[in-house]
């Protein structure tokens, strides 16, 4: 295939705006989002004077040992004198006062993080992973892959990456490997030259009225790229997105129509007829349907299938992605980051078929008032799977829970009870004390949410030192 001229990043100090010299001075407000600090960590390490604050300290330590200068709280003066750029997340109120001294001074650059996100992919061979569910966990399988290939990709994902324990790296290759996130619409600031599509889906019901107008901002995203670029995609992707014969497209599924097959368990027909095998370290058939894509892309690339089967096999996941973590003795405790009723459905799926013989118990903190409203009886059918539910209250971003009715959570309760389960409402102080005394030995408790629900577990495991595997 055709190789898009893309200028590399590679002169360290130098400015996004191709200008070489002293170091770019660059603060971030919002620093301690996954996405954000794997950006700051990315930027240091080019070269860049890096600083940053947030309300959350919890990045700190990990922040200034990457030489990050961390400020908690935001205020005027957290702004050096000679900073030149200003990025912030979208999540910024545009009234917080770094930003507006930020507007005040004369020949600073203000940039949200996909923008600036942005701006760095046109610099590199950038390979964009979109999709409502598995972006990073595509992503972070891409780069296991890449780096078996010798192909040395840098990379900037929403989560941590278990080889690198870290959601970042700076390699020496073209590739730049990031998520695309469909969330505002943000991943139309990129320009990448190859696509991946996970899958489509409705998520977001405050920026998306229905799956028709996700599917347009995919076509818009899309759109994006170069005639003759790549595109890798589901089966039905292809088929909905009705796109024409202005790009490429290498398809992935499980139907006998997709040009890169999953033969479950463990095996895939390749486009060229090949047959492929690999044993990943990570369960769930969502997991297997990833590592389609990062197949399929693979085989456009022309890396060979001993170096994809040892990428795949290398792969260890993401954190807080059915991550198992020691919190009590003889009880297998699980975090994911599911906040949609599909992903909550894949979760619990691979909880089954990891612990087929185990009850399995859910502990889940529902992401955004907004999200359970509009998907209530999809939550409630998906954690009825489960052999027992635990609720705590809903953790809220971007809204106004004042907007919402107030007995939501007690609504999705009665849900799941509808349907034959045992489902306990508990405050968060309530599901430390209780879970500990209702588990028994040999249950499978999977604590699910986007939000701060993991703090759950490491609060039982302070509070339990005596009774907690090492």
């Amino acid at each position: 295939m055709n190789k898009p001229e893309r200028p590399s990043m590679r002169l360290v100090n130098e400015s996004p705006n191709g200008t070489p010299g002293a170091a770019e001075r660059v603060h971030i407000i919002g620093v301690g989002g996954s996405a954000t600090r794997g950006l700051a960590c990315f930027l240091r390490n080019k070269g860049f004077s890096v600083s940053g604050s947030d309300q959350d300290s919890e990045s700190k330590d990990l922040l200034e040992d990457h030489g990050v200068t961390f400020f908690q709280g935001h205020d005027r003066q957290h702004l050096a004198e000679g900073i030149q750029t200003v990025i912030h997340t979208r999540a910024i109120d545009l009234q917080n006062p770094e930003l507006l001294e930020a507007k005040d001074r004369s020949g600073i650059q203000i940039y949200t993080y996909s923008e600036y996100l942005g701006m760095l992919s046109e610099r590199f061979r950038t390979i964009a992973v979109a999709g409502t569910h598995g972006k990073t966990s595509t992503t972070a399988c891409l780069y296991s892959v890449f780096e078996a290939a010798g192909r040395k990709p840098s990379m900037i994902v929403g989560g941590e990456v278990a080889q690198l324990q870290a959601g970042w790296h700076c390699g020496e290759g073209e590739d730049f490997l990031v998520e695309a996130c469909e969330f505002e619409r943000a991943f139309l600031d990129l320009k990448p030259a190859l696509a991946i599509i996970t899958n489509i889906d409705l998520d977001h019901p405050e920026v998306y009225s229905d799956i028709e107008s996700v599917r347009e901002t995919f076509r818009e995203f899309i759109g994006n790229l170069a005639t003759d670029s790549w595109v890798i995609c589901p089966v039905e992707v292809k088929d909905a997105l009705k796109s024409g014969e202005r790009l490429r497209w290498r398809t992935f599924g499980t139907c006998d129509r997709a040009d890169v097959q999953l033969l479950e368990p463990s095996g895939w027909k390749l486009a060229s007829g090949k047959s492929l095998q690999a044993r990943l370290q990570v369960p769930g058939a969502h997991t297997r349907m990833n590592a389609s894509a990062v197949i399929a892309l693979a085989e456009v690339l022309e890396i060979s299938e001993n170096q994809v089967t040892s990428g795949l096999e290398n792969y260890r996941g993401v954190a807080r992605r059915f991550e198992r973590r020691s919190v009590l003795p003889e009880i297998e405790w699980i975090e994911d980051y599911a906040h949609h009723p599909e992903e909550v459905r894949a979760t619990i799926a691979t909880a089954r078929e990891v612990y087929p013989d185990q009850k399995c118990h859910v502990l889940f903190q529902p992401h955004q008032a907004t999200r359970l409203q509009a998907f209530m009886d999809s939550f409630a059918k998906e954690l009825s799977e489960a052999d027992q539910v635990s609720l705590v209250p809903v953790y809220s971003v971007r809204e106004n829970l004042d907007d919402f009715p107030r007995d939501l959570i007690d609504q999705l309760a009665k849900s799941i009870r509808d349907h034959g389960k045992k489902c306990d409402l508990l405050g968060f102080e309530e599901a430390i004390s209780r879970l500990p005394e209702e588990l028994e030995i040999g249950d499978v408790l999977v604590s699910i949410g986007a939000g701060d629900v993991h703090q759950i577990g490491r609060r039982i495991r302070e509070q339990h030192p005596g009774q907690v595997l090492q």
